[in-house]
């Protein structure tokens, strides 16, 4: 593909998504159709077809694109210092706030995904995303089983990311980042520490 026919592609799956998730925020995800969102985006059937197979599809790629920019974000979470230091240092607190960034800078997508109109799956999704990635940078003996303090962690974020976005984000990313710090300030050393 030349470069004119990438930006092509580009432009119409921008068009696609904007006029999915506008319809998402009208009638929910369950009254969207294909139709609706071509109408929208002003494409014809055949050329969303060309980049999606359903609505479900278009959803799923959504999704998935912005789980894969938060994996992006969080492998770089220093576990190791975690370990320690707990989050009184400054490079997960710096870590913390580049996910809440990222979560406010994609808020309209995370926002809805989260509410009646959205994806009843997507905070299992992020979940399971979140677990993976402690999952695979936990390693050692910990204080307590690796699959509890796992869930511990999982279930604090989802939790705490669910909240802020259904309150209106009030905190900026890194106030919610030092408030996080400040409640479990030591949480996470004891937890991540060997016995």
């Amino acid at each position: 593909m030349d470069k004119k026919s990438d930006l092509r592609v580009i432009r119409t799956r921008h068009m696609i998504k904007t006029a999915f998730l506008e319809l998402m925020e009208e009638a929910g995800f369950a009254k969207v159709t294909v139709e609706g969102i071509t109408k929208k985006a002003f494409i014809s059937r055949n050329t969303f077809y060309l980049h999606y197979t359903d609505k479900y599809d278009l959803l799923n790629s959504l999704e998935e694109e912005v789980l894969i920019g938060l994996k992006e974000i969080v492998k770089d979470m220093p576990f190791e210092i975690m370990k320690s230091k707990g989050l009184a240092d400054g490079k997960p607190i710096s870590a913390l706030t580049g996910v809440y960034r990222y979560v406010s800078d994609n808020s309209r997508f995370f926002s809805l995904m989260i509410n009646e109109n959205g994806d009843p799956s997507f905070l299992h999704k992020l979940s399971e995303t979140i677990r993976t990635i402690i999952n695979n940078s936990i390693e050692g003996e910990l204080r307590i089983p690796q699959r509890y303090m796992i869930d511990i962690i999982v279930g604090i974020q989802t939790s705490i990311l669910g909240e802020w976005l259904r309150g209106g984000m009030k905190e900026a990313p890194e106030e919610l980042a030092v408030l996080i710090a400040s409640i479990f300030e030591s949480a996470p050393k004891n937890l991540l520490k060997s016995l």
